[in-house]
């Protein structure tokens, strides 16, 4: 879920020809799969199936006369084929995922998204917290709800930071490290040549992964709700500057893709990573001795951390409403249709009680290492949030910005390389608008 928040969700590699035909009866739309008589409704995605296979099923048990026929679509072809087919009056589709960001606000000004607010009072009582689902308004009405949620959190190698002399940060999710103690003890590590690699990112050059670090500098979430785009202002630039000089230093590497970051933790050659709660069972995997703690913040600043993932959303054009809202229901509201629908995917559900179990089930692949997961990510989802803006230009805004993370990290100076990116990410808005 570029890496997004899923970010650790697989896009889906079938082929459209599968899932293209398209079943359902107007008399039974009416009724939602209340009736006698089976319908079909369309859920489009850029997963593989298998990884809504479960809950699908469950829904299908639950509601015998509605069927669910899955529509994967590759990730690199998602939002083209969804505008296409929502632009030509639908295209069958009855549900479909969204990403976090500008997709809500651009598919709702596009005509493509049902209000789904008569689902909030629900979704608010059943969500690990309220933030999650307003966070998936545009203009005071619904239009999306998340099955799935992430945090960030701050793992760390025992025994490296042993070696090294360093103190490990508590696990008090109210009293998380500043992002200058993990420099020092990331310095620390390096000067008494205890780890390879002193400090990862799980994702280099990601605005969904480095937002928490401008928005806890200060500095926004680097463009505005009218599209203004701003990294020049003292916030971002102490964060990028910050950034850059972890690798000017040594302190973090050029040159490792994302892809290595958690196996390089796992094999103990890193001493701190910050990751998301995918981060436990990668480290769990590995034969090291390891914590976890919050994630950071700059001193002074607030404290603020990275979220969200795809959310479903119904299609203003389904001829089969009512059933495809009770999808929706099951999928994200429903406490055993959430568990289903986060568990081949392997990230946390956002439903409180499907929530409870799922950190029962970390806590037990790690034991006292893991023993705080639940407490840190519950107080991070409920105090430091930080969701990505639903704005129009998202869909650019954000690679602009991870080109810009890249080049800094490989040595451009924060301050003139933030303004050439501002200038750039606000051209291109332009011309969409």
């Amino acid at each position: 879920m570029s890496t997004r928040t899923n970010r650790v969700i697989a896009a889906g590699a079938l082929t459209l020809a599968a899932a293209l035909a398209i079943t359902g009866c107007s008399s039974a739309g009416a009724d939602g799969g209340g009736g006698t008589e089976k319908i079909t409704i369309t859920f489009a995605n850029a997963d593989p199936s298998a990884t809504w296979d479960k809950v699908i099923k469950g829904f299908e048990k639950a509601n015998p006369n509605i069927m669910v026929k899955q529509l994967n679509i590759p990730y690199a072809q998602y939002t083209s084929t969804i505008n296409q087919r929502m632009g030509q009056g639908g295209g069958g589709i009855d549900a479909f995922v969204v990403d976090a960001g500008g997709a809500i606000v651009d598919w709702q000004k596009r005509g493509y998204l049902a209000d789904i607010s008569d689902l909030r009072s629900d979704a608010e009582a059943a969500a690990v917290s309220k933030d999650m689902v307003q966070a998936r308004e545009v203009d005071g009405k619904l239009y999306a709800l998340e099955p799935w949620t992430t945090s960030q959190f701050l793992y760390y190698n025992k025994s490296i930071l042993d070696k090294a002399g360093v103190t490990a940060p508590g696990d008090d999710p109210s009293k998380p490290w500043t992002y200058e103690e993990l420099t020092a003890a990331a310095q620390k590590v390096k000067d008494a040549g205890a780890a390879e690699y002193p400090f990862l990112f799980d994702q280099w050059d990601s605005y969904y992964q480095f937002q928490m670090v401008a928005a806890s500098a200060g500095g926004g979430d680097g463009i505005s709700a009218e599209g203004k785009v701003d990294f020049t202002n003292a916030g971002w630039q102490k964060a990028l500057t910050w950034y850059h000089d972890l690798f000017t230093s040594g302190i973090s590497p050029r040159g490792i893709t994302n892809d290595k970051n958690g196996a390089l933790f796992q094999t103990g050659k890193a001493a701190f990573m910050i990751s998301g709660p995918w981060g436990a069972g990668v480290a769990a995997q590995g034969k090291i001795d390891f914590g976890i703690a919050a994630a950071p913040y700059f001193d002074g600043g607030k404290k603020a951390t990275s979220t969200d993932s795809w959310g479903i959303a119904l299609s203003a054009k389904s001829k089969q409403a009512d059933a495809a809202k009770k999808f929706l229901r099951y999928a994200v509201i429903d406490p055993k249709g959430n568990a289903l629908s986060a568990e081949v995917a392997g990230i946390t559900p956002t439903n409180k009680e499907a929530f409870a179990d799922y950190v029962k089930t970390i806590d037990a692949s790690s034991g006292a290492a893991t023993a705080k997961f639940g407490d840190i990510m519950e107080y991070e989802l409920q105090n430091s949030a930080v969701h990505r803006p639903n704005v129009v230009g998202y869909s650019v805004f954000e690679p602009g910005t991870n080109q810009m993370l890249s080049d800094i990290r490989n040595g451009s100076d924060p301050s003139s390389r933030a303004k050439q990116a501002g200038d750039d990410i606000s051209a291109q808005i332009s011309r969409l608008k």
